[in-house]
């Protein structure tokens, strides 16, 4: 989601050419003892990231480098910019605004679930994608869009799971704050084909908690140990106030308990504004995926940066270190098949 009108233009631009995208991603990176955040220095909100073999794949609301930026890595630390995943929009979307994909494997196809600007409404809506790759490019033949909420501010934040089972969820936000309602999160079965929403919705998480002013959005699920975790962002995200919470449940559709009563990833020193991304399961552990402004630059150029920390699911709870800009542990090349 870009910044508010309020905020500079600038904000809403990532600087350099689309090779300098790659090289800032790359320069940041300190592969020999450890690695430095942030790991790509360019400015690529709302990251989703999918593995697939021995590489990753990370997916950012649109900018400089089209609709639907594109960047491959072997590590979560070196990466490179693959390009625009959806060079042309969908017949049922305006320009601009295409917002937070994420993507998933579906027999063998890809599939990304993405926000774009509904014409028919004038709110956000979540449509859907397929390629025959993970680079794209993704194309959305629907006439309408997968999803459309207007009466509660549109929809955006799709993110898709799939369980144990084989059953196929999507998650998302509706966009209250948008026409001044709430926002809460929500779930809902996909049919196989994961092409169309099947069932009924569950509101699985609201705003109940001092710290989560404004929105709740980013909604990411990973399951471990028998149990499923929900990390979710929460507060204004063109600030300070912006933080990662985490809670849990014995299904999908919950219900779900917060593990703590503050954010498990806070604005620092070195970070601010720290949210909406993905927990990712490499060789080495769980990794939380996300993006974060420079303290001294916050609405401004860099725009939102990509950081990663190490996720610890342990008796006692949930934690997420960081942000830190130097970490003695990295993430190995996942050689599994």
């Amino acid at each position: 989601m870009p910044p508010p009108a309020h905020l500079s233009r600038r904000a809403l631009l990532a600087t350099g050419t689309l090779s300098a995208v790659a090289a800032a991603g790359l320069a940041s990176a300190h592969a020999a003892a450890g690695y430095t955040n942030p790991v790509i220095a360019t400015n690529q909100p709302d990251p989703g990231i999918l593995r697939v073999g021995q590489r990753y794949y990370l997916y950012s609301t649109a900018g400089t480098a089209g609709n639907m930026p594109v960047l491959r890595s072997p590590d979560l630390v070196h990466w490179h910019l693959v390009g625009d995943g959806q060079p042309v929009i969908a017949a049922w979307a305006n320009h601009g605004r295409h917002w937070a994909p994420e993507v998933i494997e579906v027999d063998g196809r890809y599939h990304a679930y993405y926000t774009a600007w509904e014409r028919a409404t004038d709110r956000q809506a979540i449509g859907v994608a397929v390629a025959d790759r993970p680079e794209g490019p993704f194309v959305d033949e629907a006439a309408t869009p997968l999803l459309s909420t207007p009466a509660e501010g549109g929809c955006i934040d799709a993110s898709p799971f799939r369980d144990e089972d084989g059953t196929l969820w999507l998650l998302w936000k509706n966009d209250g704050n948008a026409a001044g309602q709430d926002s809460y999160l929500f779930a809902q079965p996909l049919t196989a084909s994961g092409l169309s929403l099947h069932g009924s919705r569950t509101r699985i998480l609201e705003r109940d908690q001092e710290w989560e002013v404004y929105t709740i959005e980013g909604p990411a699920i990973i399951r471990d140990g028998g149990r499923y975790y929900l990390f979710y962002s929460a507060g204004e995200y063109w600030n300070e106030t912006y933080g990662v919470g985490v809670a849990v449940a014995d299904s999908v559709d919950g219900p779900w308990t917060k593990i703590d009563d503050g954010p498990l990833l806070a604005a620092n020193e070195v970070a601010a504004g720290p949210g909406h991304g993905m927990p990712v399961r490499a060789a080495d552990g769980v990794w939380y995926v996300y993006h974060a402004w420079r303290p001294d630059s916050i609405g401004e150029d860099p725009g939102r940066q990509i950081w990663i920390s190490p996720v610890r699911f342990e008796s006692d709870g949930v934690h997420i270190d960081g942000p830190a800009i130097r970490n003695p542990y990295r993430p190995e090349i996942d050689r599994r098949p």
